[in-house]
Order: C-alpha cells, then sequence, then structure tokens
C-alpha cells in the first residue's frame, strides 16, 4: 500500500499511505479509510462520501476543508455533484471583499466576535476573527520581519571581491522566500555594489489591519443554514485537524513496520480505536468542565503509582501512591476519583 506521492510532511523520499477519518460534529471519529499513498484528493472525497451514504445512510453531506484543498477540489464540480462544501479562501480573497464594502462598514470597526455575511455575484462569504488569531498573526509577521531584517544584514556584511548584481539580488530573493519574508521587503544593489533594503510600511499597515480575520465561503444557502452554522462547520474543522495530530504524535501510528496490506489496515485500525477513546474520553470530560488534552491529562494521571513490596518472591505488600491534591480536584472533576482512591483488584 506504500506508495510515493504527494508527501505533506515534505517527505518525498519515503513511502507513504493516505489515511482518510470521518468525525461527527463533537470530534468522536465514526470512520476510517487507508488507501494507497499516491492517490490524489480529488479521487478520495467521492468514495469516501458514497462509503458513508452507504455505511450510515448520509442523504445529505457539507465537505469541509482548507484554503489548500480548494484548487485541488473544483468548487463548480462538487455543485454540479451537489456536494456542499465550506471552505477557508485566501487572505487577497479577503483584502479584496474588503475593499469593495462601504466605508462606514471596514473591519477595523468591528467586534472581532462578530461574524458579518456578504453576498457578492451569487456567492455566500462569512467573515470570521478572534483577538487569538490577531494576536497569532501579529507575532508571526514579527518574526517574519525579525528573520527577514537579520538574513538582509548577514548578506550585506559579506565582504565580496566582485559584485554579480543579478546573481546577488537572486539570493535575496531566495532567502527572503524561504523565511516567507518576501513581500515586506524591497531591496535593490546600489552603484558601489551594496544591498539596500527597505520594509513596505504600507504592506505591513493593510496587514495589521486585517490581523485575526479569514473569510469563508460556502453553497449553502442562507436558507438552510444561518452564518453560525457555517462558522461552526469550519471550526470542527480545527477538530479533525487535531485528531490527525493526536494520531500521528501520541498515538505513535508512524513508522509502519508492516508490509502486507492486511496488517497495514490492522496496525492503523488499533491506532483508530486508541483515538476512538482518547476522544470518547475528551467529550465526556468536557461536559464536565476539564478543557484539557486528554493526552496531557493522562500524562498527569501517570504519577498515579502501584508498589509492590516483595521479600524474595513473596508479595508482602501492595500500596498506592498518595495523590496530589491538585490530581485529586481534577480526578474529582471528571468524576473518576472512586477508580483511583482504591486499591484496584487486579492489583491485589
Amino acid at each position: 500500500m506504500g506508495k510515493y506521492g504527494y508527501s505533506r510532511d515534505h517527505r518525498d523520499d519515503r513511502k507513504q499511505i493516505i489515511l482518510a477519518i470521518a468525525v461527527d460534529a463533537s470530534g468522536v471519529p465514526i470512520h476510517m479509510e487507508v488507501l494507497k499513498g499516491n492517490r490524489a484528493d480529488n479521487s478520495t472525497l467521492k468514495p469516501l462520501l458514497e462509503n458513508l451514504r452507504r455505511r450510515f445512510g448520509l442523504k445529505k453531506a457539507v465537505f469541509v476543508f482548507d484554503g489548500g484543498m480548494s484548487s485541488t477540489l473544483n468548487l463548480e464540480q462538487m455543485k454540479a455533484e451537489e456536494m456542499d462544501y465550506i471552505t477557508r479562501l485566501s487572505a487577497s480573497t479577503l483584502q479584496a471583499l474588503i475593499k469593495g464594502l462601504p466605508q462606514d462598514n471596514q473591519p477595523e470597526f468591528w467586534d472581532r466576535d462578530q461574524l458579518v455575511e456578504l453576498e457578492i455575484n451569487g456567492t455566500r462569504y462569512v467573515i470570521a476573527g478572534s483577538e487569538f488569531r490577531q494576536q497569532r498573526d501579529y507575532e508571526r509577521r514579527n518574526v517574519r520581519i525579525t528573520k527577514g531584517i537579520n538574513a538582509l544584514m548577514q548578506i550585506a556584511a559579506v565582504n565580496r571581491k566582485k559584485i554579480d548584481v543579478q546573481k546577488l539580488s537572486s539570493q535575496v530573493g531566495r532567502k527572503l522566500l524561504t523565511l516567507k519574508a518576501h513581500k515586506y521587503f524591497e531591496y535593490h544593489v546600489n552603484q558601489d555594489g551594496k544591498l539596500e533594503w527597505k520594509l513596505k510600511s504600507s504592506v505591513v499597515e493593510q496587514e495589521c489591519r486585517l490581523d485575526g480575520w479569514y473569510v469563508l465561503t460556502t453553497s449553502i444557502s442562507p436558507k438552510t443554514a444561518d452564518k453560525e452554522f457555517i462558522f461552526k462547520g469550519y471550526r470542527n474543522l480545527l477538530e479533525v485537524e487535531s485528531a490527525f495530530r493526536q494520531i500521528k504524535s501520541y498515538l505513535k501510528v508512524r513508522p509502519v513496520f508492516h508490509y502486507r496490506p492486511d496488517r497495514v489496515r490492522n496496525h492503523i485500525r488499533i491506532c483508530f480505536l486508541a483515538y476512538w477513546i482518547s476522544a470518547r474520553l475528551g467529550t465526556e470530560w468536557l461536559a464536565c468542565g476539564e478543557t484539557r488534552e486528554v493526552p496531557l491529562l493522562l500524562a498527569e494521571l501517570q504519577q498515579i503509582k502501584i508498589g509492590k513490596l516483595r521479600v524474595g518472591r513473596k508479595t508482602v505488600k501492595t500500596l498506592i501512591t498518595d495523590i496530589p491534591k491538585k490530581i485529586q480536584k481534577t480526578l474529582e472533576k471528571i468524576k473518576v476519583f472512586h477508580i483511583f482512591n482504591t486499591m484496584p483488584k487486579w492489583a491485589l
């Protein structure tokens, strides 16, 4: 099943398999498929939908995907096949939409917790934002600009016996592109062969103005679903991404030390079942008011240990460690304190 294909981990030198997971609205996984590693995304969704329809009797489905998939999946084709979607568009699209708005309804006057809905030329848009994303965008840009300035200073400080203007400009451009900072700088090589640059303040100001904002588009009509539903649908995508992160890291689905297709699938199934348990725990604990991720909480609970005092081959005494007050409060909160408060039968 392992094939060379497009690697999202930038490891084109390794064979891979594709894991497709469907989750419900609360983030609990309900379906899994293991596919060959060279399968294209646009040939994956339709068969997956058919399997879900057959297994669960689905009559209507809405696909939610990030902006990177919009180019792979033809949105018009999805409409033709009556598959609704919610997807995020690029920052440049957001800027174009903002320019078309009246001056008295510009983003700087909006509450970032407020959803703004637009319909332009028959296309429905929902503009959303948050204070957290605003701070994150601000910090990311500053990091890129700082790295860009440091790189430009290092390149400019190099003593060159012979200046090749084209080669130097190309070197600067490649470096800034690598750092994702190219759009923030203007640079050129002067008559003396020295590199000069300046920050594009207008670009920085424009981005600052839109920090924290992003735009969604959907094929669902307002009569079918309001803007809150669209926003919540996209937010659920974060649950799916969290699922994949946990499966790849916490549950250690990689590497796969199997070669037969049935063993590869069974390896993935065990990880899938483990994630299902983790997701169900997260749902139950969230209802109790515990917001921390399940892996972090389980790691904390591992401080509770059972010890056996043995003399020769005979067990003299079995003890359970004292539970710290902080962990005790957590156990009471998620209603499992009784499990850890007494010695389990299997330990006796």
